[in-house]
């Protein structure tokens, strides 16, 4: 029940982003999938892989990635407006949080570990959102190479 719960927030909080980035009304039901579906495989991923910060985000975010590709040649519309909004749950914001609090406290023990782990989510984030963006361009190129 948690579960469900996280995934339906990751939906709304999408929608929400989507709203206060001026997203078109007629993309906000992509953007809540796109939530939903990054948050659904980062708890799938984050029960199988031990200690998987790194790789539940990792496969989170290319999954979302490769998401917003599809969408994007769907809905004939720059496939970073879905990302953006898409991706919002898998953004580090309570180790960040927890980072800058540990540092203004002048704990740099706790600053070091949650920075760390900031670091991590973020990394991942970009590596997966990379990877996808590689895959699909090379997908593309391949495609119109074979048409030709």
């Amino acid at each position: 029940m948690n579960d469900i719960i996280q995934v339906i927030t990751g939906a709304v909080g999408s929608v929400g982003f989507g709203l206060i980035f001026n997203l078109r009304k007629k993309y906000i039901l992509q953007a809540a999938a796109g939530g939903f579906l990054s948050w659904a495989i980062y708890l799938f991923c984050s029960q199988y892989v031990h200690n998987g910060i790194f790789l539940s985000t990792l496969a989170a975010s290319f999954g979302t990635a490769v998401y917003t590709e599809i969408l994007a040649r769907v809905c004939k519309a720059p496939s970073t407006i879905f990302f953006i909004t898409s991706v919002i749950p898998l953004i580090p914001g309570k180790t960040l949080y927890y980072c800058m609090n540990a540092i203004v406290l002048n704990n740099f023990v706790q600053a070091k570990e949650y920075g760390t782990i900031t670091f991590l989510y973020s990394v991942a984030i970009a590596a997966g959102m990379t990877m996808a963006w590689v895959l699909c361009d090379f997908s593309r190129k391949m495609h119109r190479q074979l048409r030709s």
